[in-house]
């Protein structure tokens, strides 16, 4: 991956008020946003926070600076949050940051996952002047051990203020994948499929208390309560969101059963042990091959 650093255009003005519009499954990317929002207030920014699941992209408002914060789904940002940007109405140079949000970190294929929203913001007529990468603990399938995990909480706000301080000195970062990742993250696409019968298949046990928590929390509206159970639909982000959240524990899928973290996923939980276990976050030795992106992104802290 190539990175480009140079400075704003002159005819650019340096951002004051922001426009914060992020999608999040299960936290991280929400955590991730709360951050800039609290950091950017703190220097005096005005600040709109916008959830992208809730909010029409013709309710944005006029802004200086557009960031939008999207987890990596199968090498792209949600689809979700793809379809959002393609509605957004046309403006006239209104300067936009992506900021994507994984557990894997800046590494092939993830380098080409903001190539397509970079292309619609484009098109609407935003200057896309900056991209980052943001890791945070894994939801997915399996998870870095407990003290990377904590670590990568404990300096969230180390990086987001170097982003800002980046944004702020109109610094202009932009990267340039590689082809091959263009092309794997065009087959990962095909996951957008999958979480349609992944969705599906996800069924109740008979712990579930109908608490409705799983269909209030559903991004895409994708569950109705059919014979006093709830039914899932083929309109799934695959985002475990009602799974992780179930205070009851009884939804699981009938497929792809590997993707589920056995313990659950619980951010909250991990973002307390980190406060309690900050002082004991020593250097990084993991030498996995499996978490090369999640290394490399704290050893560059």
């Amino acid at each position: 991956m190539q990175v480009g650093d140079n400075m704003y255009n002159r005819s650019m003005k340096l951002p004051k008020r922001f426009t914060l519009a992020y999608f999040s499954g299960t936290g991280c990317t929400k955590a991730v946003c709360d951050c800039f929002e609290k950091q950017l207030h703190m220097l005096g920014r005005d600040c709109d926070k916008i959830d992208i699941s809730s909010t029409n992209s013709h309710e944005v408002r006029e802004t200086d600076l557009l960031i939008i914060f999207s987890p990596v789904y199968a090498f792209s940002l949600v689809s979700l949050v793809e379809g959002w940007i393609s509605n957004l109405p046309k403006t006239n140079h209104t300067l936009a940051a992506i900021i994507s949000v994984s557990g894997g970190g800046e590494i092939s294929p993830n380098t080409a996952c903001r190539v397509r929203s970079k292309r619609g913001l484009n098109n609407k007529g935003y200057d896309v002047i900056y991209e980052e990468m943001i890791v945070m603990p894994s939801n997915f399938a399996i998870q870095a051990d407990q003290q990377l995990n904590y670590k990568l909480i404990s300096i969230l706000p180390k990086k987001v203020n170097h982003i800002i301080t980046d944004i702020l000195s109109e610094k202009k970062r932009l990267t340039i994948p590689k082809l091959q990742d263009r092309f794997l993250t065009s087959i990962g696409r095909a996951e957008h499929i999958a979480a349609k019968f992944f969705g599906a298949s996800i069924h109740a046990s008979s712990n579930c208390n109908k608490c409705g928590l799983c269909i209030r929390g559903c991004p895409k509206k994708n569950i109705k309560i059919v014979k006093d159970k709830p039914r899932f639909g083929f309109d799934c982000l695959w985002c475990l969101k009602c799974i992780y959240a179930c205070p009851c524990k009884a939804l699981s899928p009938r497929i792809m059963k590997i993707s589920v973290l056995k313990k659950g996923f619980n951010l909250e939980n991990m973002k307390l042990k980190a406060s309690q276990h900050k002082n004991e976050l020593g250097s990084t030795s993991n030498k996995s091959i499996l978490w090369k992106g999640v290394i490399e992104y704290l050893h560059n802290e």
